[in-house]
């Protein structure tokens, strides 16, 4: 009966804690990043029995950009005929505060210590970066979710022998391979869990797990096979900076090893520190100082002390933060923390754990050991600084360049039912296609990133485009690609509409 109240109680906290910050920075409007666009079009054309394609890009081919796994969830509510932006983000709150009550069920059973599982959670709760994920359509908190599902698992099925007649395999197994359709940087969680067996010398458990994945996995990959379709990320992987392909792919050793550091610096070194304490200052557009890099390495090893203490579950926590941070990377910079943030709860929870561990050990902390959990609570009162700086962000209206740029887009829109069918007689060449075609109803594409304007007009034309967008949304690729074309040829732009303040342009685009 004591464990059912410490549960009930556990669960009612976070539940008021995370009404309380997620209702006030709560954001009705979809995010700029451009993301949330692709995943509600993608979601649209499988709702409407399309498939998973561009059916907002010339030649509706089919998309492999975006693993499907988000876009396939969000199809099932749109199927249903519930298409509000207001009820995904909402959904995504909802994953959120699930994820934290898995993780915080799977501490108090580790640690058997229900004040520290209560007060990371509330910790989590109030960290501005996931709020920020759970008040957009983006992935990430699925993600989370089913990442957490599955550890919740692991942690359920563990020492079973027969583990094949336990649900809770079936139940790891379908949790990782979902959250591999959702997110690809969830190979960490394939790798981790695959490797955690064999430490274990479970080999058959192992060897049933990875096959299992790739039973669930062979369907998106005849997909892609019978399509021709390739993967993105090995060349993406490959390339100096995928904003600016002229810089070429990365053909030496010494380039490889200086991207690994440069990605290590952003999102361990910097990134690290921004998701786990929200209300530090971290400026990505310069090298890290002794200083930062000191406290980062702290960070690290306390995290890792933390991981070390958590007994026959050691090694799972271990190599799931490893993975993640040699995925990081892996993968092209200028990110920031964005990859982080799904890790944050995880290192969030090894990080203070590692404390409370080291305070065990010391004497003088041993008589008020049982309340030192409590004490990490203070930090509440520096994470609702960001909160209020999340609050006026959502309050305020869009910048004034994306309030011309959507209005423009409006203005090809013949219908404003959500499930109109795309118009494909006009072509828009623009930045951010994925939110014209949105707003539009539109086909949009992207202009050619090159250097030479002859180039970027001609892919105009093989692209068959009526309208060009020439805007002031912030992207430097516009200035360096796209106004060096048009000023190089103006014949063949003719002013169709000019928003002021800022100037915002719609140019006829003359084949």
């Amino acid at each position: 009966m004591n464990k059912i109240k410490t549960n009930l109680f556990i669960l009612l906290g976070f539940s008021i804690v995370f009404l309380i910050s997620y209702s006030y920075i709560f954001n009705e409007k979809l995010d700029l990043n451009g993301d949330n666009f692709s995943y509600l079009l993608l979601a649209k054309s499988i709702a409407q029995g399309l498939g998973y394609t561009d059916i907002y890009s010339p030649g509706a081919l089919p998309s492999s950009h975006f693993p499907p796994g988000y876009s396939m969830l969000l199809s099932v509510f749109m199927f249903l005929k519930i298409n509000s932006v207001v009820f995904f983000k909402i959904l995504n709150g909802i994953f959120m505060l699930t994820s934290v009550c898995l993780l915080a069920y799977w501490i108090k059973g580790i640690t058997k210590n229900a004040a520290f599982a209560f007060s990371i959670g509330v910790l989590i709760l109030l960290n501005n970066g996931l709020l920020s994920f759970a008040s957009m359509v983006m992935s990430e908190l699925p993600y989370l979710f089913f990442s957490c599902l599955a550890f919740w698992g692991i942690y359920k099925l563990d020492e079973r022998k027969d583990f094949w007649r336990s649900p809770y395999f079936y139940l790891m197994v379908i949790s990782a391979t979902i959250a591999y359709y959702i997110r690809s940087i969830a190979l960490a969680l394939l790798i981790t869990i695959f490797l955690y067996y064999l430490i274990k010398k479970q080999w058959k458990l192992s060897m049933a797990y990875i096959v299992s994945f790739f039973i669930l996995y062979l369907p998106w990959i005849i997909r892609n096979k019978i399509l021709g379709i390739e993967g993105r990320y090995m060349g993406t992987m490959m390339t100096v900076n995928p904003w600016r392909p002229e810089e070429g792919s990365i053909s030496t050793f010494g380039e490889f090893f200086q991207k690994l550091i440069d990605n290590f610096n952003e999102t361990v070194i910097k990134g690290f520190q921004e998701v786990m304490f929200p209300f530090i200052t971290i400026d990505y557009n310069t090298p890290s100082s002794f200083g930062n890099i000191l406290f980062s390495i702290i960070l690290l090893v306390f995290i890792f002390y933390g991981a070390w203490n958590l007994g026959k579950f050691r090694y799972l926590f271990i190599l799931y933060i490893l993975g993640n941070i040699g995925t990081f990377m892996l993968w092209h910079g200028g990110n920031g923390a964005r990859y982080v943030h799904p890790l944050a709860p995880f290192i969030l929870f090894t990080f203070f754990w590692g404390i409370l561990c080291l305070c065990q050990k010391i004497k003088s902390f041993q008589k008020s050991y049982k309340f030192l959990p409590y004490s990490f609570l203070a930090l509440a009162f520096f994470l609702w600084k960001p909160l209020e700086q999340q609050h006026q962000i959502a309050k305020s209206p869009y910048p004034p360049a994306y309030k011309n740029y959507f209005a423009l887009a409006q203005s090809f829109n013949q219908s404003k039912k959500k499930n109109a069918p795309v118009n494909t007689d006009i072509i828009v060449c623009c930045r951010k296609p994925s939110m014209f075609s949105y707003y539009s109803n539109c086909v949009a594409t992207n202009y050619l990133y090159s250097l030479e304007p002859k180039e970027v007009i001609q892919n105009m034309i093989d692209s068959n485009v009526d309208f060009v967008v020439l805007e002031q949304l912030g992207y430097s690729s516009t200035y360096r690609y796209l106004y060096p074309a048009i000023t190089a040829f103006p014949e063949k732009f003719e002013l169709a509409v000019h928003l002021q303040n800022p100037d915002t342009f719609l140019f006829r685009f003359i084949k």
